[in-house]
């Protein structure tokens, strides 16, 4: 991996981009910190509205959690794309489309908190409705080409009605391929840490400005907000955090990397996006073996498998962030051949 950002690296020095890269690191930073400084004012927020966690059940802490963590992640993210990116197309949907599900995952938390079911139906309305929101902004797939890098291939050109609907269920399928991640501490917030920074490398290469800004800030907000959420977590991020996490890679790598609309390009985006995406596959196809709801929660996912042959909750995330890496590793390997 080191040799591949090493590469990678070199190619942006070469095209005289260490100024650009310059202004990422900062942006990343900047979004850390500031998220970092949010954690503690989302920590008295959740106190305040008693919008907590509560240890019953199942459930592996032992004392109430606050559920704020999102909230924060989102404002920082926020504050520094706005900053330097201004008021783009991009940055809108994500500030309009974020707003909406954090709030919708905000009154599912405060549900969640007081013991209480909020119904699936308008968490799905909401999902899309931003994911149909990012469609008219055009952001969304225009098409594909059959060839393995696009060259001399025959490039097919979807119809408004397939480019819609490929457009949502990758937004809405994202947003909760994230959320069903979300299940032990620091599993989804290092995931995403590893899909954003993946695309930013992409993004860089391919010399896409906007997405690589927006990739390193949301790497910047998940790994600020994974301080305070690694076994064992002072803080969750509550549906509110996890929507929003995956809503932003849907954004970014529609934007980004699936912009090339080449099969190369699809297969790279799938791999920098890895975990969510293959533990989302592997439990839909274990239920559909199995004869199971596919909308019904069980224990089919990743980690509740490992967890199942002994592994600590630390010992799991940390064989998973190992499985991302080298998702990550190959993504961008095959990118750069």
């Amino acid at each position: 991996m080191l040799v591949l950002i090493l590469s990678t690296l070199r190619k942006i020095v070469v095209r005289g981009r260490c100024g650009e890269l310059f202004t990422y690191i900062v942006s990343g930073l900047t979004t850390f910190f500031i998220v970092y400084l949010l954690m503690p004012v989302a920590d008295w927020l959740a106190w305040k509205t008693k919008l907590l966690d509560m240890p019953k059940g199942r459930k592996g802490h032992s004392r109430p959690m606050p559920l704020s963590g999102g909230l924060a992640m989102f404002v920082g993210l926020l504050i520094v794309t706005t900053f330097f990116a201004g008021a783009q197309k991009t940055v809108a949907v994500l500030a309009v489309g974020g707003a909406m599900l954090v709030a919708i995952g905000w009154v599912d938390d405060t549900y969640k908190s007081r013991q209480k079911d909020f119904p699936a139906l308008p968490k799905l309305l909401v999902q899309l409705l931003v994911a149909v929101f990012a469609f008219v902004l055009d952001i969304r797939f225009r098409g594909i080409s059959l060839s393995w890098i696009g060259e001399d291939g025959t490039y097919i050109s979807f119809p408004l009605l397939v480019s819609l609907l490929a457009t949502v269920l990758w937004i809405v399928g994202l947003i909760n391929m994230v959320n069903f991640l979300d299940g032990v501490d620091g599993l989804a917030a290092g995931a995403t840490v590893f899909s954003a920074v993946t695309l930013f490398f992409l993004s860089m290469v391919r010399e896409q400005d906007l997405t690589a800004l927006l990739a390193v800030a949301l790497a910047g907000a998940a790994l600020a907000f994974l301080r305070f959420n690694f076994h064992p977590a002072k803080i969750f991020m509550g549906d509110a955090g996890s929507m929003f996490l995956g809503f932003s890679l849907g954004v970014i790598s529609l934007e980004g990397t699936m912009k090339g609309a080449t099969l190369i390009s699809l297969v790279v985006t799938v791999l920098a996006l890895g975990l969510p995406v293959i533990d989302t596959i592997q439990v839909m196809v274990s239920r559909l073996l199995a004869g199971s709801p596919m909308h019904q929660a069980d224990r089919r996912h990743v980690h509740h498998r490992l967890m199942s042959r002994g592994l600590s909750a630390k010992q799991t995330v940390v064989v998973l962030y190992f499985v991302s890496f080298l998702l990550s590793a190959l993504s961008v390997f095959l990118f750069l051949l």
